[in-house]
């Protein structure tokens, strides 16, 4: 029984030194696109992960577009046809 109280003693201990430890990293953000550590007041890391994530968001929109415009397509079909009726 009193192993076990020591171990349980032991693990407090290391947990409250890897606190501690874990105080010491400086302020930091991550890159949107690659998730690499920056600076506070930096958005990315470079001018490629820059374009990498502006390139994605531009993609994605024009999906976005294409699945509004196929919806409306759709709907305007199902109004004009009956809805197969």
């Amino acid at each position: 029984m009193d192993e076990l109280k020591n171990e349980i003693e032991e693990l407090r201990m290391e947990i409250e030194r890897l606190k501690s430890e874990g105080k010491k990293i400086p302020p930091h953000k991550h890159c949107l696109n690659c998730g690499v550590s920056i600076p506070p007041d930096k958005v990315f890391c470079s001018k490629k992960c820059e374009e990498q994530w502006n390139l994605r968001i531009k993609k994605k929109k024009q999906m976005t577009y294409i699945w509004l415009l196929f919806i409306v397509i759709l709907f305007i079909i199902l109004i004009l046809g009956g809805g197969g009726l």
